[in-house]
């Protein structure tokens, strides 16, 4: 007798399981309430940060990073968009007539490129950012 009884307990706790509960549906919003609703929220953009760094030739040379593919740099009196190319280490970028190659975020190496090279032939400027600089 407790066996069926059992059973049948357990039958109707899966089925309570299983039930769908179901909440009442919210009214469509008026013209009026929407008119005096905040926008919704759009998501902000990542801020680019500029890391700036300071080059054995005295010079300064400016480096963003908009994505892990492109170097934006100032250098020279000029701002040129740069992208990413083959390197043993470290990342090289190459564009517009200029070389930036970096290890880490601190050190680089700019050099300027030769018309048809891929690779810079000529010595390379040193440049370093602040210390806390790339953080």
């Amino acid at each position: 007798m407790i066996r069926p009884l059992f059973v049948a307990g357990l039958a109707v706790l899966a089925l309570a399981a299983c039930e769908k509960k179901t909440e009442a549906p919210k009214p469509a919003p008026t013209p009026d309430a929407l008119a005096h609703s905040p926008a919704p929220a759009t998501p902000a953009a990542p801020a680019v940060k500029e890391i700036v760094y300071a080059c054995a030739d005295a010079s300064v040379l400016k480096a963003r990073y908009p994505d892990d593919k492109t170097a934006i740099v100032e250098y020279g009196g000029k701002t040129r968009t740069l992208t990413v190319a083959m390197s043993a280490s470290g990342a090289r970028y190459v564009g517009e007539g200029l070389q930036w190659w970096t290890k880490g975020m601190t050190d680089g190496l700019v050099a300027e490129l030769k018309p048809g090279e891929d690779v810079a032939s000529g010595k390379p400027v040193e440049c370093i950012a602040p210390s806390g600089a790339a953080g």
